[in-house]
């Protein structure tokens, strides 16, 4: 078997390939929303951080959202909401695969229940130097009408990069399928895939993000900042486009669901545009 998970301990999940550990999903009472620490690339290379000092709701790989019927899911501050697993998330072993399915619910401060949402992440088998993890959200309005605020405070799918991967100080490059280099052209902008690349403990280390055509709003913007965050977020229109008068929210009507899908890729080395493009079309002819 390729794949293995061990129960930690309550609420700790540690995901591994080939005795490797891969990543570990941490959904126990004690955190405010499931998210994955350690996360790593291929050849043991440690790729995304957990509570950074400067914004200590960042939760290495994670979905959050900072306006929920008008409750903050994101910011992790006294009088925000919180997201809980409803249960012992599902595994399944497939050979070439992992399936973590989880089940969340999203609550007020005060445990109200806003929407019901179906995590369902794929760890696929290593190739060479990329490893391929299928990210897969369905926000479902299952007691009442939901509606997903504008706001640029959010990513369906987000991680944050370590330190030294940062395109502020640690010289990091943000690119994305459009030509874009660097926050002032990627942070904001429509693309349909979004890379973040950089140096870690003296090797090069990045991560992809696809945006699969199917979703909404596609192709998707990009929350994606110099000092280390990186967010696909298709609501907060009238920040990235600088309009007030623009409205991102999206509604979805009590009994329905929306579903979002992409690939992260975390690649050890640098990827060229041609081949990011090459893994994109893979993955949408799928």
């Amino acid at each position: 078997m390729v794949f293995s998970i061990r129960l930690v301990k309550n609420g700790f999940l540690e995901v591994s390939e080939n005795d490797v550990l891969v990543a570990v999903y941490r959904y126990g009472e004690n955190v405010r929303k499931p998210y994955f620490y350690p996360l790593y690339a291929p050849g043991g290379i440690m790729i995304t951080r957990d509570e950074p000092p400067d914004h200590i709701h960042h939760r290495s790989l994670w979905t959050a959202h900072g306006s929920v019927n008008g409750v903050d899911i994101w910011s992790e501050r006294p009088d925000a909401g919180f997201i809980k697993c409803v249960d012992h998330p599902t595994v399944s072993l497939r050979g070439d695969r992992c399936v973590l399915n989880s089940m969340n619910i999203w609550l007020s401060k005060a445990g109200d229940k806003l929407m019901n949402e179906c995590r369902t992440i794929v760890f696929w088998k290593t190739l060479g130097d990329i490893r391929f993890i299928d990210y897969d959200v369905e926000f479902q309005a299952d007691y009442s009408d939901v509606v997903l605020g504008d706001t640029k405070e959010g990513g369906t799918v987000a991680l944050r990069v370590v330190d030294s991967m940062r395109e502020s100080v640690g010289g990091g490059v943000i690119t994305n399928s459009e030509g874009g280099v660097g926050e002032p052209r990627c942070w904001g902008k429509r693309a349909r895939w979004c890379d973040y690349t950089g140096r870690v403990d003296g090797e090069v280390a990045g991560i992809t993000i696809l945006d699969h055509p199917g979703n909404p709003r596609h192709p998707t913007y990009w929350h994606v900042r110099a000092y280390g965050l990186f967010a696909v977020n298709c609501f907060g229109l009238s920040d990235f486009e600088g309009k007030k008068d623009v409205d991102g929210s999206m509604r979805i009507e009590k009994g329905s669901s929306v579903k979002f899908r992409y690939r992260i890729m975390l690649h050890r080395g640098r990827l060229s545009k041609d081949e990011i493009e090459k893994y994109y079309h893979e993955y949408v002819s799928m």
